[in-house]
């Protein structure tokens, strides 16, 4: 884990057993002290194990002090789309991959409180058959509950 200090324009890596495995593609939600992991691609298993970890970070004088967590509730997902529905820590997670090659036409909602995360099954959008049917898409938040989604369809630009 690297840390960044912009203020003062230094950085500190630090080690963590938690993550030595590596993951890729994976959704990362803040809140205070707190970051959250969730999925991702294993780079060691080449699967996407159902993860959650909470990584929390105190900013002490002199030397960061850094503790991770492996939560119960994690999900089998990559390559998500994730977008942030107000001013409070409420989330929509829409589509990404459960497998090599099987898309997610799910979505879920994501909160984060005080006390920690709650994922809930959320009822997707009617997926148009070009999104049904196609092997890739790609897209990312386009502000507050809004998600830009992008379908390459094969013979068509």
């Amino acid at each position: 884990v690297f840390l960044f200090d912009l203020d003062f324009g230094c950085s500190s890596s630090h080690v963590l057993p938690e993550l030595s495995h590596g993951q890729s593609f994976h959704l990362a939600l803040a809140r205070e002290d707190c970051v959250y992991f969730l999925g991702g691609h294993s780079l060691s298993s080449d699967s996407r194990p159902p993860r959650l970890f909470r990584l929390r970070v105190e900013l002490l004088q002199g030397s960061p002090l850094l503790s991770c967590d492996s939560l119960d509730t994690g999900m089998s997902i990559s390559s998500a789309i994730i977008t942030r529905t107000g001013p409070t820590h409420k989330y929509i997670i829409l589509g990404g991959y459960q497998f090599d090659s099987q898309k997610r036409l799910e979505c879920s909602t994501v909160k984060l409180d005080e006390k920690g995360i709650y994922i809930e099954h959320l009822e997707p959008p009617i997926w148009i058959p070009d999104i049904i049917h196609s092997r890739t898409w790609f897209g990312g938040s386009a502000g507050e509950g809004s998600i830009l989604l992008g379908v390459p369809t094969e013979g068509r630009p």
